[in-house]
């Protein structure tokens, strides 16, 4: 089998978490490092998670590297709210005997891209400073990647973080203008479908993972994850957005999607960070992204279960 070779950037993070381990379950994946960054919480916080699940799910071989603890222009926003203190719910790992790369994130993105032309992917499930700064560093990467796989923006659906915008490119609306602009062949998985996506206790009663250790990680941080949706959004149940990103590697055909030239504001009181997608090409722009409007949730959360349940 011809693994795809993937970067994972993330901001570890309980929805993040929960797409290490479909991608762990994954045999069609190989991941060829972890790449952090700020965004959930800080950006220690967020290494020293990515250290903790990689152990849980036995990642153990797979280099992670510490990447930008700020946005490129704007200032640092965490979400402690919505993931805890510790940025994992009401999960609690152990202390982690695996060590963070001696190679930056930024550095390690650009030698892998070099290393494997063509090859890798970017899952970026985070703030995407991180790559935002490998394009801005190595101009070169650019026509050597891939493509991007971003789960960030919304198009139709209200924002998480604002009115109008997602968390992701909140945190970071420049380097997610940055890499839009880049000119890479480019996926985005915005909130009109991930929040299609409810973990709910159903399904957590169907994940029976040979590990315990694993479901007892993924009861113990939804829950906590469960209670925010309902204080906050009056949601039942939580919305997995990473996972689908993650399962979209595998599977493109949960979602359907729409070719669209998609741009982010980057100034004003309440449009900022806004992603907005060209449908009637009144810009004159060529199509820039492939962007998922539509998903099957069942198909994707039998898809997710499965998965987890052979950990």
């Amino acid at each position: 089998m011809n693994k795809r070779r993937i970067i994972l950037d993330t901001d570890p993070g309980i929805d993040d978490a929960l797409a290490f381990l479909l991608l762990a379950a994954s045999p069609e994946i190989s991941i060829e490092a972890i790449t952090v960054t700020h965004g959930n919480t800080t950006v220690d916080k967020c290494a020293k998670n990515a250290l903790q699940i990689a152990e849980l799910c036995n990642l153990v071989n797979v280099p992670i590297a510490r990447g930008a603890s700020e946005p490129l222009v704007k200032t640092l926003s965490v979400a402690e709210e919505t993931h805890g203190d510790g940025g994992l719910g009401y999960a609690v790992l152990p202390e982690p005997a695996l060590k963070l790369s001696a190679s930056p994130a930024v550095e390690l993105i650009i030698n892998l891209v070099h290393k494997y032309p063509g090859e890798i992917t970017l899952l970026c499930i985070g703030p995407m400073t991180n790559l935002a700064l490998a394009i801005l560093r190595d101009p070169s990467i650019v026509p050597l990647i891939k493509d991007v796989v971003s789960m960030g923006g919304t198009i139709h659906a209200p924002g998480n973080a604002t009115p109008s915008s997602e968390y992701n490119v909140f945190c970071d609306p420049h380097a997610f203008d940055v890499v839009i602009r880049a000119g890479i062949t480019f996926t985005l998985v915005p909130l009109d479908v991930t929040y299609e996506c409810l973990f709910q206790k159903r399904h957590m009663d169907r994940i029976q993972s040979k590990n315990p250790a694993v479901r007892k990680f993924i009861d113990d941080s939804t829950r906590f994850y469960m209670e925010f949706h309902d204080e906050y959004q009056s949601i039942d149940g939580c919305a997995i957005n990473d996972p689908l990103a993650a399962a979209l590697l595998i599977k493109p055909d949960l979602v359907e999607y729409v070719d669209y030239h998609v741009t982010v504001e980057l100034k004003g009181d309440h449009n900022v960070a806004k992603t907005s997608a060209d449908h009637f090409k009144a810009m004159g722009k060529a199509p820039n992204s492939k962007v998922a409007m539509k998903v099957d949730v069942e198909a994707f959360m039998d898809f997710f279960i499965e998965r987890v349940n052979t950990l």
